[in-house]
């Protein structure tokens, strides 16, 4: 590999090993984020309904802890998505490029992502109504940039596909010389 050619890789695989570690930040502060938004509705169930030792009491405070998590469970996913593509970038500065296990990764960052944008526009939503008695319907929130998060994940999902297939060609070939 010429000089030219090599400066421009080892840039990128700089980039990269620093995006894993923000990518890691990144869902942590997401995790975070997401537990101090839960904790106010989950902490209404106990100021609207009694505590008390008696069955309807367990019931409040699952009720709370069930709100709780389908409050902060899409954040978790999102989190999740971004810690497969921290992996993603880990390989990538280690030079590894064209893996199977980055690639694996780059689809299953895709598909994390795509799971927590459909809890937060319909499972959240719904389920959230159905545990407060709002309503039993299917409930669903969607924005124009929700729909243009659905495309960039299902996009990513499909890539990293492309990849896989790519690394699987490429250690074919690499067998065969």
């Amino acid at each position: 590999m010429t000089q030219e050619a090599a400066a421009p890789l080892e840039r990128a695989q700089q980039l990269a090993g620093g995006a894993a570690t923000l990518a890691v930040v990144a869902a942590v502060l997401i995790a975070l984020g997401a537990v101090a938004q839960g904790v106010a509705p989950a902490v209404n169930v106990f100021a609207a309904q009694e505590v008390t030792s008696s069955l309807a009491g367990v019931g409040t405070v699952i009720n709370a802890i069930g709100v709780f998590w389908i409050i902060v469970l899409p954040s978790f996913l999102l989190g999740g998505a971004l810690l497969d593509l921290s992996k993603v970038l880990d390989e990538y500065g280690k030079g590894q490029f064209f893996t199977l296990r980055a690639s694996a990764h780059v689809r299953k960052a895709g598909e994390g992502a795509l799971w927590a944008l459909g809890f937060k526009i319909v499972g959240s939503p719904t389920i959230l109504s159905w545990i407060t008695q709002e309503g039993r319907g299917f409930i669903w929130h969607m924005e124009p940039f929700d729909l243009g998060l659905i495309a960039f994940a299902a996009f990513v999902m499909v890539l990293g596909r492309v990849l896989e297939a790519a690394a699987k060609i490429k250690a074919e070939n690499d067998e065969i010389v």
